[in-house]
C-alpha cells in the first residue's frame, strides 16, 4: 500500500479530515474554488483520505495546487484576451468531479486490491488532469505559436484543441511531478515512474484532439473531454504497468 495510508481507523483519520476541511475552507474563502467547489471538494478529498490514505490526498492537493496556480498565474492578461477561466479562475463542482472523478472510483478498490498497476492508475489520472490544466493556462499565457495537432496547421490560441510547445512542456513538467511524487509515496518502484508521467501526457493529448475534431467539438463539453482524458491516463498506465515484464 502507498505510504501514510489510514485505512478506516476513525481515530486516526478524524485529524486529517478535520484538516481536509480546514483546506477546503481557505480555497472558497481565497475565492479559488466556488461554493459547489469547496462541498464538492471536501467531500471528495474525505473520501480519498478515508479509502486511500494520506498519500492518496497528498498527489490530490498536489494536482489541485499546481492547477490552482497555473489558472491564477497571468490571469489579467488572460482575461484581457477572452482566455481566461470564467468565475475569476474559480472552480466548482463540476470541474472537481471532471477532473478527479477517475481518481475517486480508482481509490474505492485500494483498501482490497491495491497494486502497482492500480497505483500507477490513479496517479496517472492525476497527472494527465495536471498536464492538460497546465499546458492550456500556460499555453494561453505564454505560447507563442499555437497549432491544430489534428491537422497540423495554425491555430488561435486558446481555441479548442489549439497546442503550443510551452504549454506542452509546461504539461509534461506538471505531469513529471506527480509522477515522482507517486514514487516517492511508493505508489509503485522508480524504475516505472516514466509510466504515469507518459500515460499523463499522451491522456492529456486526446483532449487536444478530440477538441479539434469536427465531429466531437460542440458535442462534449469540457468538463466531459477532462473524464475521459483523465480515464485514458488512468487505463494506459495500468495497461503498461500489467505489460512490463
Amino acid at each position: 500500500m502507498p505510504a501514510f495510508s489510514y485505512g478506516f481507523d476513525l481515530h486516526k483519520l478524524a485529524l486529517p479530515l478535520a484538516g481536509n476541511l480546514v483546506l477546503a475552507l481557505y480555497a472558497w474563502r481565497r475565492r479559488l474554488v466556488s461554493r459547489s467547489g469547496f462541498i464538492g471538494g471536501a467531500l471528495l478529498g474525505s473520501w480519498i483520505l478515508v479509502l486511500g490514505g494520506g498519500g492518496a490526498y497528498l498527489l490530490l492537493c498536489a494536482f489541485f495546487a499546481l492547477g490552482t496556480a497555473a489558472t491564477q498565474l497571468g490571469y489579467r492578461s488572460k482575461a484581457e484576451r477572452g482566455l481566461a477561466q470564467e468565475e475569476g479562475g474559480r472552480r466548482g463542482v463540476r470541474h472537481v468531479l471532471a477532473n478527479c472523478g477517475v481518481g475517486l472510483l480508482l481509490v474505492l478498490l485500494f483498501p482490497s486490491r491495491f497494486s502497482f498497476a492500480l497505483g500507477a492508475a490513479y496517479v496517472a489520472a492525476f497527472a494527465t488532469a495536471t498536464a492538460d490544466t497546465l499546458g492550456s493556462e500556460i499555453g494561453q499565457l505564454w505560447g507563442r505559436r499555437a497549432f491544430d495537432p489534428l491537422r497540423m496547421r495554425p491555430a488561435p490560441s486558446g481555441s479548442e484543441g489549439a497546442v503550443s510547445l510551452e504549454g506542452t512542456l509546461a504539461g509534461g513538467l506538471g505531469a513529471g511531478i506527480l509522477a515522482l511524487l507517486g514514487s516517492i509515496l511508493h505508489f509503485y518502484p522508480y524504475s516505472v515512474l516514466w509510466v504515469p508521467l507518459l500515460a499523463g501526457v499522451l491522456g492529456s493529448g486526446l483532449e487536444s484532439l478530440l477538441g479539434s475534431s469536427g465531429a466531437v467539438r460542440g458535442r462534449l463539453d469540457n468538463e466531459v473531454l477532462n473524464f475521459l482524458n483523465t480515464a485514458v491516463g488512468a487505463l494506459l498506465a495500468w495497461t503498461a504497468i500489467q505489460i512490463l515484464p
